[in-house]
């Protein structure tokens, strides 16, 4: 299931690992992409599994000119220990529970597990409020209470988050295993959600600055753009059909 790069297993204790659930507008699968980009973020594996639909094709990253992307790949940051786990295609739902077994086994080492997802935006019922909401285990909770006051989030307490995928699932997986963890999401819309995922990198790192370290000069955030992004709507329209 797990093909690694010049390595023989993955540890991921005092690991931070970041993982997107496959939900409205790809929004949580962006952010990683601008995580791994701008932390110039190393592959070191691939993950294989029937739930994943086989995917191939050039390079998403500048700064990996010469990798290769799969259906599910595992980045990693040793200075900042991170490793984000980057979900490309949709999941086959008969094996979804399977995988998430797998990636909770994967990751129960890590010093905390971070979800991100997003929902529709007309399914927001607090006009005025965040237009974030999250789910988190009480070890987490503990662990970042202190940045938790900064934050203008509110908590989730519902069943289902409409559009958010799996992600919700994996999250109360991770708790019944006793993993750290932390499930953050954001009402979007369908379309153009880049701007979404740029906004979800920016609120988690107000409340996780310490180990994603992407503040600047002045605590500027920069982010670099993936080159993968220039065709997230496929090739322009040619002049010749018209």
């Amino acid at each position: 299931m797990l093909q690694l790069k010049n390595r023989e297993s993955l540890d991921l204790k005092g690991f931070t690992v970041i993982i997107p659930s496959i939900c409205v507008g790809n929004a949580a699968q962006l952010a990683c992409d601008l995580l791994i980009a701008s932390k110039k973020m190393q592959r070191v594996g691939s993950l294989m599994h029937p739930a994943l639909i086989p995917v191939f094709g050039p390079s998403a990253y500048q700064h990996e000119p010469t990798e290769r992307v799969a259906s599910c790949e595992i980045y990693e940051s040793s200075e900042n220990k991170l490793v984000v786990i980057q979900l490309r295609t949709p999941l086959i739902s008969r094996h979804a529970q399977s995988l998430h077994d797998y990636l909770c086994e994967l990751v129960h080492q890590a010093q905390r597990v971070v979800i991100l997802s997003a929902s529709f935006g007309f399914e927001k019922r607090e006009i005025g409020t965040s237009p974030y909401e999250y789910c988190m285990s009480e070890s987490f909770r503990e662990t970042h209470k202190t940045q938790l006051e900064n934050v203008k989030w509110m908590e989730f307490k519902g069943e289902m988050i409409f559009g958010g995928g799996n992600g919700l699932q994996l999250f109360r997986l991770l708790e019944d295993k006793k993993v750290p963890g932390m499930l953050l999401f954001r009402y979007v819309l369908e379309g153009d959600n880049s701007t979404d995922a740029t906004l979800i990198v920016r609120e988690l790192n107000d409340l996780c600055s310490s180990f994603l370290q992407l503040e600047a000069e002045n605590k500027a955030i920069k982010l670099t753009i993936p080159v993968s992004w220039k065709l997230l709507f496929g090739n322009d329209v040619t002049a010749f059909i018209f």
